[in-house]
Parts: C-alpha cells; sequence; structure tokens
C-alpha cells in the first residue's frame, strides 16, 4: 500500500459536504471529511467503532461532541468513545477538513 496524500484525496462541494472514505479494514476505517465555509455534519455515533479519533487538517470550526461544542482547528487532535455523538461543521470563515480514524469493536474480538 501507497501513503495517501490527504491533501490530493480533499474534495469540496457548494450544496454539502464531502466525505472521503480512505480506508476501510478489519480493525480501522479512516475517513476524510471536506466541509466549505457554514457547512455541518449533524452529531452522529459511531456505534461499530471502540474509539473515534478526530484530527483537524485544514482551517478551523466547531466540534460537537455530546452535549458540548468545541473549537477545533488544524492540528488539533480529539479522542473519544465510539458511542458518542459527534458532529464537525465550518464556522463559514473558510474550508474545514478533519480526518476521522475509527478503531473498531472487531479489534477486540479478534485479540
Amino acid at each position: 500500500m501507497e501513503p495517501i496524500n490527504l491533501f490530493e484525496k480533499a474534495e469540496f462541494s457548494q450544496d454539502n459536504f464531502v466525505p472521503k472514505q480512505l480506508h476501510i479494514g478489519d480493525t480501522a476505517a479512516a475517513v476524510l471529511i471536506c466541509f466549505e465555509p457554514g457547512q455541518t455534519m449533524p452529531p452522529h455515533p459511531h456505534p461499530g467503532a471502540l474509539e473515534v479519533i478526530v484530527h483537524g487538517v485544514e482551517g478551523e470550526g466547531i466540534l460537537a461532541v455530546g452535549q458540548e461544542e468545541k473549537l477545533f482547528k488544524k492540528g488539533d487532535l480529539f479522542f473519544c468513545k465510539g458511542d458518542v455523538p459527534i458532529g464537525p461543521r465550518s464556522t463559514g470563515k473558510g474550508r474545514f477538513v478533519v480526518l476521522v480514524t475509527l478503531v473498531l469493536k472487531q479489534l477486540v474480538s479478534k485479540g
């Protein structure tokens, strides 16, 4: 497998945020999510994941985590359990890109 360049994979649409599936394996999945200014992904849980890791790749926005909202920007890293609803949104100041990595529950069952 070759390295994946996140900036080459980024894709944007004026109509809606764009999720780009980068990897799905037995133990992990990775999705690059690209937002134009003002776009929002509704908070949602990831029941098939043991943990969710969110990495700020470009820009800044808000990360809804459960009932809280946190400022989230390029270079930030956030960890939470898969059953916690999360949802990123662009604050409208520019493009916002996050990389979401799911540590799948299958990892534990195969242990």
